[in-house]
């Protein structure tokens, strides 16, 4: 499992424990513009020339990358372990932001020549385009653009590109700052993850991520002119995913108790607007929008469900403690449950609205009176008030009866059903959540399929 790099030290995702990794001070003031086993791509921050170079923070091995001269490096990608024979090293340059949408190409070099001499220089192979993300899957490097178009290059193109580098499509990808796409191998595919952005149906959020698609990608050329469909993907397989703008992993998932779950999508920092780099062997690095390093504590972790579209964060409540679930959010595509009013919302009322908010439901709960004759299965007290609540979450609703001497009273306990209900009815989201400790009494309850009914939404 990854670890988290923060100020002098690592927290590890998978049991939040505290590691010690002293690394050399040229290092601390470069930017992680990569990851690849126990190796990070490290890149000054003055502007060039400057020679990026690769370290090995366990052993503090380095490997320095031929001098670069113009543009900035946004990512870096290896074809092999950098140690080992014929390595290729692929970077993402120039990347920046122009009619809304990433800018970039991508440059190459050996870090061996076959024969006998120095390493060959960078040489650019494609022209900028609208890029995304590149990676080497089964020794060929991928990239793909805003139009979720995938560009694959053989190792014999790459040194035919010297004199012809690629320019991109006519048709270039849609105006938007609403997606990001990324590119990582798992199990023995190649994922493309699309992310989406939007305003945080949370009140007061801020704009962030929102949602996640998968999908395996189809190999093609890029003279293709339509591509295959892409095909959609649910599960990894027994592995969870890191996604982050330097590097994205496949992890496979060992420990059961573990808050690493497998079809789960895990980020980091999203709200802060950095960007998150993750090390194999293994760390995170972050940085910020500028390239500059954030070397602060970091106590965030964040993931998406596939299954249930559920967003979790994570947070050490204690510096020493296990990662704790402080906030459960689904279909955060959608539009959001308000505010509860601060008036007679308390106990069990309140604790409902909290649950139905996390859960993704938009309507507002319904309380009101009712006749002893309008609920026959219910036995009165005479002078006993009759309370009903009608919870509507994802178009289906039930409704909840309570009986006592006050409205209050009333409203109090037919919360506490229906919050009770909930837990029961949405076991897989609320089972890691603020709200686990709440007892299951309605275990007759099937729980909710989770049916994908929202895809056309989350797009």
């Amino acid at each position: 499992m990854p670890w988290l790099v923060a100020a002098g030290h690592c927290v590890g995702v998978h049991d939040a424990a505290i590691h010690r990794v002293a690394l050399p001070e040229d290092a601390r003031a470069a930017a992680c513009r990569g990851s690849f086993g126990n190796w990070l791509a490290l890149v000054p921050m003055s502007p060039p020339p400057y020679q990026p170079f690769l370290l090995n923070p366990f052993t503090t091995a380095r490997i320095q990358l031929p001098v670069w001269t113009e543009g900035t490096i946004i990512k870096i990608v290896v074809s092999s372990a950098p140690d080992s024979e014929n390595c290729t090293v692929a970077a993402v340059v120039g990347s920046e932001f122009n009619n809304e949408r990433r800018l970039g190409n991508v440059s190459v070099c050996r870090l061996r020549q076959k024969k006998e001499g120095s390493s060959s220089p960078w040489w650019c192979i494609t022209k900028t385009f609208y890029l995304e993300d590149i990676v080497f899957f089964e020794g060929k490097l991928h990239a793909v653009d805003g139009a979720e178009q995938t560009y694959v290059f053989e190792d014999d193109e790459l040194e035919e590109m010297r004199k012809w580098p690629l320019f991109h499509r006519d048709r270039v990808a849609p105006l938007s700052i609403h997606k990001r796409y990324y590119l990582t191998p798992c199990h023995g595919k190649l994922l493309m993850v699309s992310r989406s952005f939007g305003i945080n149906r949370v009140p007061g959020g801020a704009y962030h991520t929102i949602g996640f698609k998968v999908s395996e990608v189809s190999e093609h050329s890029y003279g293709r002119i339509i591509p295959p469909p892409p095909v959609a993907v649910k599960k990894f397989d027994g592995h969870a995913l890191f996604v982050g703008d330097a590097c994205c992993r496949a992890f496979a998932i060992t420990d059961e108790g573990s808050k690493i779950k497998e079809d789960q999508i895990f980020f980091s920092d999203d709200e802060s607007n950095t960007s998150v780099v993750l090390g194999g062997g293994g760390t995170f690095q972050v940085v910020n929008h500028e390239g500059i390093n954030c070397y602060r504590p970091l106590r965030l972790l964040q993931s998406y469900d596939l299954h249930t579209d559920c967003f979790r964060r994570y947070r050490q409540l204690r510096p020493t403690g296990q990662w704790q679930c402080v906030r459960v959010q689904r279909l955060l595509h959608r539009d959001a449950l308000p505010p509860p009013p601060a008036t007679d919302q308390w106990g069990a009322m309140l604790l409902l609205w909290e649950v139905m908010s996390s859960l993704g439901a938009s309507r507002p709960l319904c309380y009101w009176s009712r006749m002893p004759s309008h609920v026959p299965n219910i036995s009165v007290i005479p002078g006993n008030v009759i309370m009903s609540v009608t919870v509507i979450v994802y178009d289906q609703s039930w409704c909840f009866t309570q009986s006592w001497r006050s409205v209050q009273e009333a409203k109090q306990l037919a919360a506490s059903e229906a919050v009770s209900f909930l837990r029961s009815r949405f076991r897989s989201v609320l089972d890691d959540s603020p709200w686990s400790g709440v007892p299951h009494c309605h275990s007759h309850v099937s729980e909710d399929e989770y049916e994908d009914d929202d895809e056309d939404e989350n797009t």
